[in-house]
């Protein structure tokens, strides 16, 4: 079973990745102005390293065996479940929006218009009619994102081979964005769907959870920090 210093170990890597992407980010707002899309994607990347920073206090407590945030022992705050199961539903619509706003076939993006507003509107139905808010990760609203997710950057893919984009593919920052969030989802969203079994009783499963998210974690934001600083060198097309 980890014990809270292994936990730091894996935390620190994760969370100062996350700082220096948003810090990339903004670098690039500096360095070009671009797409509104673009701007509110750094904006929702210090938005998540802010949320990650105060959903720390569930795993802290959790592996010093409350002896850190004792007061949150044995409520249903316990868990950071009831935060992220709402911050879920804003990172699928966001990466929705944003490869949405860079496809032109209004057919597609219609659909993808009207396929977010009912992951939205079901997902919080989800929430009401059943248990999972403060319990474990939603498993619908982590399927049902992360193929709204997956459908989005097929469409955007498809709407790719349609441009002239495709001779700047290595300056097109929605490429980067969309590599590291499909492959992060694609890996992480299989192990969450067990977020139940996640106990000091199943420390295998805590173990093997904590490694997929270091790995994706890294893969992810590093993929993101390369976007940022080769797009921040060209104007065109961002």
């Amino acid at each position: 079973m980890l014990e809270l210093v292994d936990f730091i170990k894996n935390a620190i890597p994760i969370t100062l990745l996350e700082l220096v992407t948003a810090l990339s980010g903004s670098y690039y707002l500096w360095k070009v102005k671009p797409k509104r899309p673009n701007v509110y994607l750094v904006l929702f990347l210090w938005i998540t390293f802010i949320v990650e920073v105060v959903g720390a206090y569930a795993p802290i407590a959790f592996f010093s065996e409350y002896k850190y945030f004792s007061f949150v022992e044995g409520s249903v705050f316990s868990d950071n479940y009831w935060l992220y199961n709402i911050f879920l539903i804003l990172i699928f619509s966001f990466y929705v929006y944003y490869f949405r706003a860079f496809i032109i076939n209004k057919i597609h993006r219609l659909i993808l218009q009207v396929l977010a507003l009912g992951f939205i509107f079901s997902s919080i139905l989800y929430f009401i009619f059943t248990d999972v808010y403060f319990t474990a990760f939603s498993p619908y609203t982590m399927i049902l994102g992360t193929i709204l997710l997956f459908l989005s950057v097929v469409l955007f893919y498809f709407e790719l081979l349609r441009s002239d984009i495709m001779l700047k593919l290595k300056f097109f920052l929605p490429l980067y964005i969309s590599i590291g969030a499909l492959i992060f989802y694609l890996c992480v969203t299989p192990i969450d769907l067990f977020s139940r079994y996640f106990s000091k009783e199943n420390s295998i499963f805590v173990n093997l959870r904590v490694t997929i998210l270091l790995g994706a974690n890294i893969f992810m934001y590093l993929t993101f920090i390369i976007g940022f600083l080769v797009c921040s060198e060209k104007k065109m097309y961002n």
